[in-house]
């Protein structure tokens, strides 16, 4: 009886460790997943300089606003992975 009592009371608290670390994972995966989709998106506006840049160059300073924009987001995502791993 005292077997079964600690046993399902240590299969309790795994439990909840695991779940807690999974969460913890997860997110750390979708930190990631947006980093991932910020470096296509400045790739994409890299590019889209380079194109603007050999066409016509009135579209230079909203590309660069953009930029800048995106840097931002970057820097909220690194504070959001620097709080999670505390």
């Amino acid at each position: 009886m005292a077997f079964d009592l600690v046993s399902f009371i240590v299969g309790v608290t795994v439990g909840a460790l695991m779940g807690a670390l999974a969460g913890i994972l997860h997110s750390f995966e979708r930190t990631a997943d947006l980093q991932e989709q910020l470096r296509k998106i400045k790739r994409e506006v890299s590019n889209m300089r380079t194109l603007a840049s050999e066409n016509d160059n009135s579209k230079k300073p909203m590309l660069d606003e953009l930029d800048r924009d995106l840097e931002e987001i970057n820097e909220e995502i690194r504070k959001m992975y620097k709080r999670t791993t505390r």
